[in-house]
Formats: C-alpha cells, structure tokens, sequence
C-alpha cells in the first residue's frame, strides 16, 4: 500500500519517523496523557525505541495505518492518528494521542476528521469504532462530532468503556 500523506489547514500527517520518537515517548510516558488509554508505558526507552523503529520501518497495509500528526509550520511532532483492526473490539478501531501541551487546540478534531475520510476513501472497510472512557470528555466530544454513536458499553482490564461506532455513509 502507498503511503499517503494528508494536510489539512494546520496539520501534516505522515508515517512515523525516528525522528518522532522523542516526543512520542514524553506522551506514552506521561501519566496523564494515557490517563485514559492503558496508562505509561511499561516498556523501558531503549526497548520503546526499538519498537517504535520497527514500526517506522513497516509499511502501512489494510489491517493498521497509524499517521504521526505534525504542526505543519514548525513540524513539531503532536501525537497520531490512525486504525487498526482490532479482535478485542470486534471491529477496525480508530484510535489517536497527543501530546499534551497540544490539547485543547483543536488538533484532535482536525486530525481525525481527515484521517477518517482518507481511511473510508483508501479501504474497503464499511466501518470504525472508538472505544472511549466516559471521563474522557474531550474524546467523547471528537467522536461524537465526527458522526460516531454510541453502540454499547465494554469492560477491559477492569475499565469499563462505551464503543462508538461509525459507519460508511452510502
């Protein structure tokens, strides 16, 4: 599969690079910032890397396409924006993170709206789901005006999230 590049107004979305991956661990390491999505990573820096280098290096294909999300005029790294298929959810699970001394700019929003439409027009899939914890205020307020509706609640390691779903529009 090529790898796509989208821009939107203020955004580029790419594939990962190394050059990412500084910022992407202040974010995965960050206790707040994955307050609502597993927590900080366990995973030591060197072995963090090196996962994240493996990732850089494979390519996008129909199962997972993840786009690191860049502020276009300065290329500060701000988090990603992506799908994978998920068996857990039961569907292809759109997901996102940013750093977050990014949120509150509208980022999420613009980043994801785009992501969305590439991934209906780019795959044959006919739908994506999100799964969010109610707490996440800002989340739920992305997938709900991204046309995402609520279909059902899911507990997971002791979480209990509510799965939204959106469907290909005919």
């Amino acid at each position: 599969m090529e790898e796509p590049k989208i821009e939107t107004g203020r955004l580029l979305l790419r594939k990962a690079r190394p050059e990412d991956f500084d910022r992407f661990w202040g974010m995965v390491t960050d206790p707040i910032a994955k307050r609502y999505t597993g927590g900080p990573t366990k995973l030591t820096y060197a072995k963090r890397m090196a996962l994240f280098q493996k990732e850089c290096a494979e390519p996008f294909s129909d199962r997972a396409i993840e786009f690191s999300v860049l502020e276009k005029g300065s290329g500060k790294y701000l988090g990603y924006c992506g799908f994978r298929v998920s068996e857990e959810l039961g569907g292809n699970e759109f997901l996102y993170g940013y750093c977050r001394d990014c949120w509150g700019c509208g980022y999420g929003y613009e980043a994801a709206e785009a992501v969305l439409r590439h991934l209906f027009a780019a795959l044959p899939y006919n739908s994506y789901v999100a799964g969010v914890n109610a707490e996440n205020i800002a989340s739920v307020k992305i997938v709900e005006k991204l046309g995402f509706a609520k279909s059902r609640q899911i507990t997971d390691e002791d979480e209990t999230y509510d799965l939204y779903e959106i469907k290909r529009q005919s």
